[in-house]
């Protein structure tokens, strides 16, 4: 704090009490002013002359009540009143001009008090608030800005203390929330949120740290402005939380913003769904091409082979009983009548379980927007995502490894949205691989601090470089257009993750490879 220079000049008669009185008052931050019973005035301390343009000879000529006059006339009028009450501090409505020639704002106070070698006198005391008032202005001033540009946002937005206790919202959260302002203040947020969207909502604050004070995800809502009982329109929100914390690092209070992104999520999934058909286009031609053709084969000829087993059956259990010792390729024949039909029968079944993968397989390409939530392993997500990926993979490396983490917690999510997160990420991995001896590592893990299970991709590849890494998750910026690459696969992954309510981290190097982590929140039991 920066001091100002106080004049040295005090003023005070009566020399015999002038020792106890500059001890009492010589020394403080705030103008002092003493007077006998009569309204003569017998001390005053050097800030009363900072702050004012009073003289010591002005004071001579000058009773209490003038002195009074020159901070509020209307408070001399009532003098005798106001010094019958429990003393307190009064606002000067109106700057006073110092003897510097600025203004200042001053509070004033009087009462009677008893003082060593000066008897019973009146006092007044004048405390300097300039400093307060400009910032206490300056507050209002921020407060008012913050008001008119929050208020006129069409983004809900509104403000919450640890306990949920709302302390602000906005015309659109008020609306959104179907209440008055008023009714709002004080009341928990997550009454007003659907089950669903409250355990995200609280999922996504838990994550909340002075190291990530920002946290969001993507929920579905019904638009309070489109009702319609048989078919309620469906409202896409993005919610942005960020967390005001104290030095301490302690949680001070919360603001939430949520932005209107139904006509993005359309968007992108028209973007997701295309996108899905071109991978899928891809894994289906493989597999039509690797398995298909060669199963056909065996639907076909199996059936065959039965019947001319059948045709031969009997001739043959009639040589092992004629020779008990008969056999045919070191099996004897008792065997054979006994084991090949169950083997034939194998063969049809194994086939019938390779046409039922492509048929699931196909199920992947097909609109599941609207599919219902359900409660999953990450592990079991992985592991088909994996068996769809297995082909490519493969192709790409002799390196690969995949180390599922035990007694991982489930996550409540859409069982193809995320298999598709992880075909992406695989299928990205594989193409950053420049030769067979390069290592594609998958892992899930439980990260306890964090509330969220963890699928991490991990490629030897050629790595990222540091300014395509910010943009790898923006649709259509690829990488490798030189390889057909389309510049969605990513931003489809980062989009289901945030659906999911989680997060995808992109973390690489020019020639060290790169780590893709997807952070899913543990669902709440």
């Amino acid at each position: 704090m920066q001091h100002k220079h106080i004049p040295t000049t005090q003023y005070c008669p009566d020399q015999a009490a002038r020792p106890a009185l500059e001890g009492l008052y010589a020394g403080l931050p705030m103008a002092v002013v003493l007077a006998r019973p009569d309204g003569r005035v017998v001390y005053a301390n050097a800030e009363f002359f900072h702050l004012t343009e009073c003289t010591a000879s002005d004071l001579e000529l000058m009773r209490f009540q003038d002195v009074m006059s020159m901070f509020c006339l209307n408070l001399c009028k009532d003098l005798d009143e106001m010094l019958a009450e429990a003393p307190a501090w009064f606002d000067v409505d109106k700057p006073i001009a110092m003897s510097s020639g600025a203004l200042a704002w001053v509070r004033v106070r009087a009462d009677r008090v008893e003082l060593p070698g000066a008897g019973g006198c009146l006092r007044l005391l004048v405390d300097d608030v300039t400093r307060y008032k400009v910032a206490m202005e300056g507050l209002l001033n921020r407060k008012n800005l913050y008001q008119s540009i929050v208020e006129t946002r069409p983004d809900l937005i509104c403000c919450f203390l640890p306990n949920w206790s709302l302390t602000y919202a906005n015309t659109a959260a008020s609306r959104f929330f179907g209440r008055e302002r008023g009714e709002l203040i004080g009341e928990s947020i997550l009454q007003f949120l659907p089950a669903d969207v409250r355990e995200q909502f609280g999922q996504t604050v838990s994550t909340i740290t002075p190291d990530t004070p920002i946290a969001e995800f993507e929920a579905r809502h019904a638009d309070p402005d489109r009702q319609d009982a048989d078919n309620p329109a469906p409202l896409w929100l993005r919610w942005i939380v960020q967390g005001f914390f104290y030095k301490t690092g302690h949680i001070k209070d919360f603001q939430a913003t949520a932005m209107d992104v139904t006509d993005l999520k359309a968007s992108e999934s028209s973007v997701m769904h295309a996108d899905r058909l071109v991978s899928l286009g891809t894994l289906v031609s493989e597999v039509a091409h690797e398995i298909s053709n060669p199963n056909n084969f065996i639907m076909l000829n199996a059936p065959l082979v039965m019947d001319l087993w059948r045709a031969v059956a009997p001739g043959i259990e009639a040589i092992a009983r004629d020779d008990p010792d008969a056999s045919a390729g070191g099996i004897p024949l008792a065997d054979v009548t006994r084991h090949v039909p169950q083997l034939l029968q194998g063969i049809v079944e194994g086939s019938e379980r390779i046409r039922d993968f492509v048929r699931e397989l196909k199920n992947f390409a097909r609109q599941d927007a609207e599919s219902g939530y359900e409660m999953l392993s990450i592990n079991d997500v992985v592991q088909t995502a994996v068996l769809l990926m297995s082909k490519t993979i493969g192709m790409h490396t002799s390196r690969f490894a995949v180390r599922y983490g035990a007694g991982l917690p489930l996550v409540r999510g859409r069982r193809h949205r995320l298999e598709q997160i992880v075909v992406n990420l695989v299928q990205n991995a594989c193409h950053a691989l420049t030769g067979p001896e390069q290592a594609l590592e998958i892992e899930t893990v439980h990260h306890e601090a964090s509330g969220c299970v963890h699928i991490v991709v991990r490629d030897q590849g050629v790595g990222i470089r540091p300014e395509d890494l910010p943009r790898v998750t923006e649709p259509y910026y690829s990488t490798k257009r030189d390889q057909g690459g389309t510049g969605l696969g990513l931003s489809i992954s980062l989009s289901i993750a945030r659906e999911h309510g989680g997060r995808l981290l992109m973390e690489s190097a020019p020639g060290a490879g790169t780590r893709a982590t997807v952070a899913l929140p543990v669902a709440l039991q």
